[in-house]
């Protein structure tokens, strides 16, 4: 009996280790309904609102394995990113997402949509809900200009990023939590490995792909800037 009881008391103090500062995810997915992001409407027959982006039954030849079952064809990249003397941290180009570099896939999946360049997106697996679906033509960031004259993404954003910058906001670190975060609107930023220190800067730090209440599925409504001074604010 004894035995048992430390064992409880260890799980569950292993819960809230696991549990601090952990994302809970980006809340009910039925707010996907009627927005930009519920394709429906853009093929003939469609019902499906997931099949567009996620693959029900995942199989194992996707190109670098995105993850959460990605139904969009990923581009092979490369992509131009954000280079500035200002910038204390250095931008990756998200199309060389691996596993070793997880973090990339959570802005490298947007851009099998938005890539900017690539002007159709083309899915791994239709379903019969998806209707006619063959490719669509999406809203693309940046232009031909790729990701060069947008904000910057995938890019280490630690406590010594706000330190040597000096106007940002000290995010949550620590290889015990899951997901850190950044302000007081709680801006989720991705690990590349679950036992990295510091997180990253992702495409789904500010946007929410599930929930278009704020606009442009932001996290956040950003009237008076509010979304923008979770990081560059003290």
């Amino acid at each position: 009996m004894l035995v048992r009881k430390i064992m409880l008391l260890v799980f569950v103090l292993t819960l809230g280790v696991y549990g601090y500062g952990q994302f809970v995810g980006d809340g009910g997915k039925q707010t996907v309904l009627g927005t930009d992001h519920d394709l429906r409407g853009e093929f003939s027959g469609a019902t499906a609102v997931c099949d567009f982006c996620h693959v029900p039954h995942k199989f194992n030849s996707l190109t670098n394995q995105p993850p959460l079952l990605w139904n969009v064809q990923v581009k092979p990249g490369p992509y131009s990113v954000y280079s500035s003397a200002s910038l204390n941290g250095v931008a990756r180009d998200p199309s060389t997402a691996t596993s070793a570099t997880g973090a990339a896939f959570m802005s490298l999946l947007c851009l099998s949509c938005h890539d900017g360049t690539i002007t159709q997106a083309s899915f791994y697996q239709t379903t019969s809900g998806m209707g006619g679906a063959g490719s669509t033509t999406p809203p693309n960031v940046g232009g031909t200009s790729g990701l060069s004259n947008d904000h910057p993404v995938d890019f280490t954003y630690s406590a010594a990023l706000a330190s040597a910058d000096g106007g940002l906001r000290t995010p949550t670190e620590g290889a015990a939590v899951r997901i850190p975060y950044v302000g007081t609107g709680n801006l989720p930023l991705y690990k590349d490995q679950s036992t990295d220190t510091s997180g990253r800067m992702e495409c789904a730090t500010c946007h929410n792909p599930h929930n278009d209440t704020n606009q442009k599925f932001m996290r956040m409504a950003n009237s008076g800037s509010a979304l923008c001074l979770n990081c560059h604010g003290l």
